[in-house]
C-alpha cells in the first residue's frame, strides 16, 4: 500500500476515536499556542546550559500559580553532588513531565556520594503549546548531546529514565555503550511499548488533530494536556526501539548492559508484560534486575526479580501507577502529606468530583477497577473512588538498589 494511502487511512480511523477522547477544555488561550522562539539545545558546558534554559522559561513560560519561582525550580534542569566525580548518573525525563520527577532519586542518590544531572526536552516546562513543535529527532539529538557532555565530566557513567527518557537513554546506548564506556542503564517505567491506541496513530495524524486532550493545567510540574506532536515524538521513540529489539541479528538486538527497572504491573500507560518480556530477552549484560511492584509474577528468571506487592490498604493503595515509582511519600508535591491530588483518573464525573471535594479515597493507576464478583465489590477496601497514586511505599528499597547497582551498597537485587 502507497505511504500516502496508509497515513490517509490511519487518519480517518482516528477521527472518530480522537473526538470521543478530546477534552471539554478550550485549546485557544495562549499556553496552547508554540512560543516564536525555539527551546535551547546543543548548549554547553552544562552551567551555560542551565542559564539559557532559566532564560527561555522565564520568558516563555506560562506560570498557573503565584508561587512563579517554585514552578521555575520544579521544571529547571538541575544536578547535584557536583563534588563527586567517580559515579555520575544522567536521568531524563517522560513526555509532558519534568526534571522534578527525579528530585526525591536525586537527592538520595547524591546524598550517598553520586552526582547526579537531569535534562529538560524541549516543549517541556514552559507551556503545552510548546509540544507542537517538538519531533523524536530532536529528543534524541538532546539526549545524546548531554550524553557525551556528562560523560566527560564522570569516570563511571550511568544513565536512565523515566517512560519515554528510557527509551531515549536506551536508543543512544545501542551506539554509545562502548565509546563512551557506559556502566549501566537506571529504568523508571520504561515506555518500551504504550497500552494506547492513540499513540500508535500519532505520527500519522500529528498535523491533523493537534490537540487529543485538552485539559485544565493545574499541576505545576508537568502538562496535563499533550500536544499530538508530542504523543508522535513519544511513538516515534518507540518505533524506533522496537525494531533494534527485534533485529534479526542476536548480537544486534541486545544490549549487553546492566540494567535496573522499576515496574508497575498494573500501569496503565505502558505494555508491562512486553517490557518484562524485553527486560528478559533484549538485555543480555547477567547483572540485570526488575523491580516488578504488582501481584502477578511476570516470566523473568527469579534471581533478576524483586516482587513487591502493591495490594497495601493500611495505605488505601491497590496498585502502582505509571508515575509512582519515582517519589517518596515525603515528597512535598506527591506525598502522603500533601493536599495536591490527581482526581482525573478515568473514572467518571461523579467518582472524579467526589475525590475533588476531598472524600476518603483509595489510590492506584489511571483508570483501576475495583475488583467485583456478581457486579459486587469483593471487599470494603476496595472502594469505588480512586485518585491516582503518587508515591512509592517502597521508595527507601528501591534507592538501596540503585545504590548497590552502582556498587554504594552490597547485596545487588537481593530477594526476601
Amino acid at each position: 500500500m502507497p505511504k500516502f494511502t496508509i497515513k490517509a487511512a490511519y487518519a480517518c480511523a482516528a477521527s472518530l476515536a480522537l473526538f470521543f477522547m478530546s477534552g471539554c477544555h478550550s485549546s485557544q488561550s495562549s499556553q496552547f499556542s508554540a512560543s516564536a522562539q525555539a527551546f535551547p539545545v546543543g548548549v554547553q558546558p552544562f552551567d551555560n546550559y542551565l542559564n539559557e534554559v532559566e532564560r527561555y522559561l522565564r520568558e516563555h513560560r506560562t506560570f498557573i500559580t503565584d508561587n512563579k519561582a517554585r514552578e521555575m525550580s520544579m521544571n529547571m534542569p538541575f544536578e547535584c553532588g557536583t563534588q563527586y566525580r567517580n559515579i555520575g548518573v544522567l536521568l531524563v525525563h517522560g513526555l509532558g513531565d519534568s526534571p522534578y520527577f527525579f528530585r526525591d532519586v536525586a537527592n538520595a542518590m547524591c546524598s550517598e556520594g553520586i552526582h547526579v544531572r537531569t535534562i529538560l526536552l524541549p516543549g517541556h516546562g514552559s507551556k503545552p503549546g510548546d509540544m507542537l513543535k517538538v519531533s523524536y529527532q530532536q529528543w534524541q539529538k538532546e539526549t545524546n548531546h548531554h550524553i557525551r557532555l556528562f560523560s566527560e565530566e564522570v569516570d563511571n557513567l550511568y544513565i536512565g529514565g523515566f517512560s519515554t527518557g528510557a527509551n531515549l537513554t536506551t536508543i543512544a546506548s545501542f551506539s554509545m555503550v562502548e565509546e563512551l564506556d557506559i556502566k549501566g542503564l537506571m529504568h523508571f517505567s520504561p515506555a518500551f511499548k504504550s497500552r494506547f491506541f492513540v499513540s500508535r496513530l500519532a505520527p500519522y495524524i500529528d498535523s491533523l488533530f493537534p490537540w487529543p486532550n485538552v485539559e485544565e493545567e493545574d499541576n505545576p510540574s508537568r502538562y496535563n494536556s499533550t500536544a499530538m506532536p508530542g504523543f508522535a515524538a513519544y511513538q516515534e521513540s518507540v518505533n524506533v526501539i522496537q525494531d533494534l529489539f527485534s533485529q534479526s541479528d542476536e548480537r544486534k538486538r541486545t544490549l549487553n548492559l546492566p540494567v535496573l527497572m522499576v515496574v508497575a504491573e498494573k500501569d496503565s500507560v505502558v505494555d508491562t508484560t512486553k517490557i518484562a518480556e524485553q527486560f528478559r530477552d533484549n538485555f543480555a549484560h547477567p547483572r540485570k534486575c526488575l523491580i516488578w511492584q504488582g501481584e502477578k509474577k511476570p516470566e523473568v528468571p527469579d534471581n533478576t526479580l524483586i516482587m513487591q506487592t502493591m495490594n497495601v490498604p493500611e495505605q488505601r493503595i491497590s496498585a502502582a501507577s505509571h508515575m509512582s515509582t519515582l517519589f517518596s511519600k515525603h515528597n512535598p508535591l506527591y506525598g502522603t502529606e500533601s493536599t495536591f491530588r490527581i482526581c482525573d483518573n478515568g473514572q467518571g464525573s461523579d467518582a472524579e468530583a467526589r475525590c475533588k471535594a476531598g472524600e476518603k479515597v483509595w489510590y492506584g493507576p489511571w483508570g483501576f477497577k475495583p475488583e467485583r464478583e456478581n457486579g459486587e465489590l469483593i471487599s470494603e477496601k476496595k472502594e469505588s473512588v480512586y485518585a491516582r497514586l503518587t508515591y512509592n511505599p517502597y521508595f527507601d528499597e528501591m534507592i538501596d538498589e540503585l545504590l548497590a547497582f552502582t556498587g554504594k551498597a552490597e547485596a545487588f537485587c537481593k530477594t526476601n
